[in-house]
C-alpha cells in the first residue's frame, strides 16, 4: 500500500517545528508532508475533526503526545482515511494531571508562561543527556510563540478527554508505537498496553530518549517513519495478533 500525504499533529504547545527533522527527511523522498495546526479547537474531538476536514481522503498519521491523542480520535471518527499510524510519545489514558494542569494555567493566566514552560515542563521533557541549549531553548520559543491562551486551550482539552481504550483494538492499519527509554511524561508501560491491544502494532524504544523523540533522536525515529511507511501490509490485521519488537 503506497501512501503520498503524511499529516503530523503536534505536542502540547508545539509547533511544526517539533517535526522539522522528519518533514524534511520524508519530504527529500517526495512524501507531501503536512503539520497539523490544532491551536484552533477547543476539545480534542474538535481537534480531530478539523485535521479531517482539511485532510485528503487518504493519508499516513503521526503524532506526538497530544498529537498521538488526537490521533486515537481520528481513528474513532474516521479510521478508513488512515493507511498507516504512528504513535510517539503518548498515551491512551485519561488526564492523570488535572490538579498540577490548574496550576499552571492560573500561573500562565498570570503571566508566568516562560517561567512554567522553564521550570515544569522542560525538565520533564528531555532525557538528562540531550538537554542542550538549543533544545531548550527550542522548546521555550515554540511554548511561548503559541501563548498564554493556547495554553490554556490545549489544558482544558487534555483535562476534559475521554480516553482511547475502545479505539485501540479497532486499530487495523500499520501502525508504530514509538517510545523514550527515558520518557518521564508517558513511560514504556504507557505504550505496551497500546502496543498490546492494536493489530498490526510494532513497538520500538530508544534508548537514551525522553518525551520529545523527533527532536532528542531525529535519525532514529525517520527510520522507523520510514519502515512504517513502506510497511506493505494491508488493512485488517486479526486483533490479538500483534508484531512487537522492542529496540533497545
Amino acid at each position: 500500500m503506497s501512501v503520498d500525504t503524511v499529516i503530523f499533529l503536534p505536542g502540547f504547545m508545539c509547533d511544526a517545528r517539533l517535526f522539522a527533522p522528519q518533514v524534511r527527511c520524508l519530504t527529500a523522498r517526495g512524501y507531501d508532508c503536512r503539520v497539523a495546526d490544532l491551536t484552533d479547537a477547543s476539545t480534542i474531538e474538535r481537534m480531530a475533526s478539523r485535521v479531517l476536514q482539511q485532510a485528503p481522503s487518504r493519508f499516513a498519521l503521526v503524532g506526538l503526545s497530544m498529537g498521538g491523542i488526537v490521533a486515537f480520535e481520528i481513528m474513532r471518527q474516521a479510521p478508513e482515511r488512515v493507511s498507516h499510524l504512528a504513535l510517539l510519545n503518548t498515551t491512551a489514558r485519561r488526564d492523570a494531571a488535572g490538579s498540577a494542569r490548574k496550576d499552571q494555567m492560573k500561573r500562565v493566566v498570570g503571566g508566568d508562561l516562560s517561567l512554567v514552560i522553564r521550570e515544569e515542563l522542560k525538565p520533564q521533557y528531555l532525557a538528562p543527556q540531550n538537554r542542550t541549549p538549543e533544545l531548550l531553548d527550542l522548546l521555550d520559543r515554540m511554548g511561548c510563540h503559541l501563548g498564554e491562551d493556547r495554553f490554556v486551550q490545549q489544558c482544558m482539552a487534555l483535562t476534559i478527554r475521554r480516553d482511547a481504550f475502545d479505539v485501540l483494538e479497532q486499530i487495523a492499519c500499520p501502525t508504530l508505537v514509538l517510545a523514550g527509554q527515558e520518557d518521564r511524561v508517558c513511560p514504556v508501560d504507557r505504550h505496551i498496553e497500546i502496543a498490546s491491544r492494536i493489530s498490526n502494532a510494532e513497538l520500538k524504544v530508544l534508548p537514551q530518549c525522553g518525551h520529545i523523540s523527533t527532536l532528542e533522536c531525529p535519525e532514529r525515529v525517520n527510520g522507523a517513519l520510514m519502515d512504517l511507511l513502506t510497511d506493505k501490509r494491508t488493512c485488517g490485521g486479526t486483533p490479538g495478533v500483534h508484531h512487537l519488537r522492542s529496540v533497545k
